[in-house]
């Protein structure tokens, strides 16, 4: 007997576990049975579990049985028919697996038997004989989980032992050390020769000829001092260092000058101090004002100078070393009003042969308006004495600017003056020209006057300024450290109107007019002579750019100058052009109004502003000068609200915002933000109104005043009015040590 070699169907065979089921009683094995069992299926109780086991194994056995009998009987068969020379059927037996259904609750398997009447080797249905369906039975339960098997052995440590080799060793003629590393296989912390598993020998190199004796070692010092007051009130500050006189310090004179400071622990009991620093006018009025909101820090000193109002001497000027108790009053200089401190210049900070000072532009009363000097005493606070007379000798579009040891400034009459607050003079006759060099100004900068666009911008070797001239020409100069005098011509019908320039080495850049060509990128050689570098023009009728760099003005990145352009649209977009490929191309046309409301500053490769894209208001933008790295930096306002930013500036490497933002979901109102040019994270560090709706309304008036280590901004904490507030840099550097 064989059984087929093809099955009806794919199933499962007899023996396979099937899908997990409820439980339900075995099923009877004929079909009389089976109706009777589905017509009284609802009435039967389920029987015990030993019955079910005793009846599977009666099952199997009668199974078995009629296997038997099906055998014997075709042996009977064959016989039979060998007998009689006629060929019989060949009985086949052929098995299907059961899935689990009503009758085998956990499936089983069916077994076919039946004569292959038409010999096609298949047992087909209509040869069936014989049915036998074998269920499987439940799944026991899970046996107990075995016991914990025991810890495994301790690992053994590793060692690592060197031993010095001394000179004359074979192998090392001039000495050296040997290295042996090995397990400590008998754990005694002793790595034995038979535990040595590597080692390496170092030999030392052959020793040289003594030197020359040298000088006696100038002797270490340590110095203990007590932190500025502004940044911790207890702490201690300790200075390491070695007397050698190194920079400007004197040797071996038993005292630590700042050069010679090698190291330094600064400690502090408390975070640094913020907040702030001073009630000018008590209550909730305002101390500082529009017209009331210069200030300059000056850092030998550890000094604020500003302006400030009390409410009974009106705009004054104002001293604090930024705490509280230190504000005050430091001179009325107008008793019958206003001097208003920086209104129309700010206040402008110099170190020179006098010490450091601060020159601001202000009213006494009497004098008009005029150009004032402080060192932050009284004594040392006074008016230079005016060229003109009485009245102003300034005018509200007077300019000033660091250079030689002082300040350059315009004057009423249009004249470029300097001085260091002890000498006031015209520019071109400053005490450090020669007399030769002098005569020489006095005829070829007799025309020069001051024009009411003339900006200054100072660099190492010398200053660059625009000016006009006797024929009206508005054009770009410059005069060099020792007096020699260079002008250019960029405009051949009339003044070119220069506005932003960069001096980088040998590269001067400006954007000017050619009178025929818009305003447009132009370089400047220091022989008077140019070259015009772009030539941009506007997209909607091909005519030539006139708004180019007109608040963004020139940054340069790597060789990449960058500057807003106003090509296409209502708003300025962002450029660049290369100094070395010389090719200027569209940035970003996404970013509208680079730099429009605070300008831009340059920190780790990019160019940092405000800006509005085509999804935000005013938010954060930056650039390093490429298409790819020109984008939003980030949106402290998220959607189409404004961050409305006031002031962006950089203290101690770190990049401070003063904007509205959001942080947790939650309105900040205006406070002092930084953000990691790095990551692009931002937070909050320090809102001088807490509270959900309370707005400080920080940068309404004036500017960030930063050094390394502390700022100031004008802010309103709800209590005191619009006042000044300070915060230290250093609290996100790491430089101090917070123990309390």
């Amino acid at each position: 007997m064989t059984n087929p070699h093809i099955q009806d169907r794919q199933a499962p065979i007899a023996g396979e576990p099937a899908t997990a089921q409820p439980y339900k009683s075995i099923p009877p094995l004929n079909d009389n049975q089976v109706r009777n069992q589905d017509k009284d299926e609802e009435t039967i109780q389920k029987p015990r579990r030993k019955y079910l086991v005793f009846f599977q194994v009666i099952v199997i056995v009668l199974a078995l049985a009629m296997s038997t009998y099906s055998i014997l009987l075709a042996d009977s068969l064959e016989a039979k028919e060998g007998n009689s020379n006629v060929e019989g059927n060949e009985v086949l037996v052929r098995t299907e697996g059961r899935d689990a259904d009503h009758i085998c609750s956990e499936g089983g398997a069916d077994i076919f038997i039946g004569n292959d009447s038409n010999k096609n080797g298949l047992l087909e249905e209509s040869e069936v004989t014989s049915t036998t369906r074998i269920c499987h039975g439940k799944e026991g339960l899970s046996g107990p989980q075995g016991a914990t098997g025991p810890n495994g052995f301790s690992g053994i440590n590793s060692m690592i032992e060197t031993q010095e080799i001394e000179f004359g060793n074979n192998t090392c003629n001039y000495g050296g050390i040997l290295i042996q590393s090995g397990l400590d296989n008998n754990s005694n912390d002793i790595l034995e020769q038979e535990e040595i598993i590597d080692q390496e020998i170092l030999c030392d190199g052959q020793i040289g000829n003594d030197g020359i004796n040298g000088a006696q070692g100038a002797p270490a010092l340590v110095e203990k001092s007590n932190p500025p007051t502004y940044l911790c009130s207890n702490g201690v500050i300790l200075e390491f260092g070695v007397d050698d006189g190194i920079g400007q310090a004197v040797a071996m004179d038993g005292i630590l000058q700042p050069d010679e400071v090698r190291e330094n622990l600064k400690i502090c009991s408390q975070p640094l101090n913020s907040g702030l620093i001073g009630d000018m006018f008590q209550g909730v009025s305002d101390g500082m004002n529009i017209a009331c909101d210069s200030m300059n820090w000056l850092e030998s000193k550890s000094m604020l100078l500003s302006a400030g109002s009390d409410g009974f001497n009106g705009c004054e000027l104002w001293t604090s070393m930024a705490t509280i108790s230190s504000t005050s009053l430091l001179m009325d200089i107008n008793p019958t009003g206003d001097s208003t401190p920086g209104l129309w210049m700010g206040m402008q900070e110099i170190i020179g042969e006098n010490g450091e000072l601060v020159f601001f532009d202000a009213d006494d009363g009497v004098n008009g308006r005029e150009m004032w000097v402080s060192d932050g005493t009284l004594s040392g606070t006074q008016r230079i004495s005016s060229l003109n007379g009485a009245g102003d000798g300034l005018k509200i579009s007077s300019k000033m600017s660091p250079w030689m040891d002082g300040i350059v400034f315009t004057d009423i009459e249009n004249k470029f003056i300097w001085s260091n607050g002890s000498i006031t003079v015209e520019l071109f006759d400053a005490p450090f020209f020669s007399t030769n060099m002098q005569m020489t100004l006095d005829s070829t900068a007799s025309d020069i006057t001051v024009h009411s666009l003339t900006k200054l911008w100072p660099i190492e070797t010398g200053l660059w300024f625009s000016a006009a001239t006797i024929s009206e020409d508005f054009e770009m100069h410059y005069l060099s450290n020792n007096g020699i005098l260079t002008s250019w011509n960029l405009n051949s019908l009339e003044g070119s109107l220069p506005d932003s320039f960069l001096s980088y080495g040998p590269n001067n850049f400006v954007i000017a007019e050619d009178g025929n060509n818009g305003r447009q990128l132009a370089r400047l050689n220091f022989d008077g002579t140019h070259s015009w570098l772009t030539t941009l023009t506007l997209q909607s009728n091909g005519a030539y750019a006139t708004n180019v760099g007109t608040n963004l003005g020139l940054n340069l990145i790597g060789d990449n100058l960058i500057f807003d352009a106003q090509t296409s649209g209502v708003d300025t977009t962002l450029w660049g052009f290369n100094i070395t490929s010389n090719v200027a191309q569209e940035l970003s046309s996404s970013i509208l109004a680079p730099g429009e409301e605070t300008g831009p500053v340059i920190l780790d490769g990019k160019v940092w502003f405000d800006c509005v894209t085509s999804t935000t208001a005013t938010e954060l933008c930056y650039s390093d000068g490429t298409i790819a790295g020109s984008k939003l930096a980030y949106e402290f306002q998220p959607g189409i609200s404004s961050s409305d930013i006031r002031e962006i500036a950089i203290a101690n490497q770190q990049l401070l915002i003063i904007a509205d933002g959001e942080e947790d979901g939650v309105d900040s109102g205006h406070c002092l933000w930084t953000i990691n040019s790095q990551s692009l994270e931002a937070s909050i560090v320090y809102d001088p109104w807490h509270g959900i709706g309370n707005n400080s309304q920080s940068g309404t008036y004036g500017e960030l005043e930063t050094s390394n280590e502390i700022i100031f901004f004008i802010a309103n904490n709800g209590i005191n009015g619009h006042e000044i507030h300070s915060w230290s840099p250093l609290g996100l550097t790491g430089d101090w040590l917070i123990w309390g």
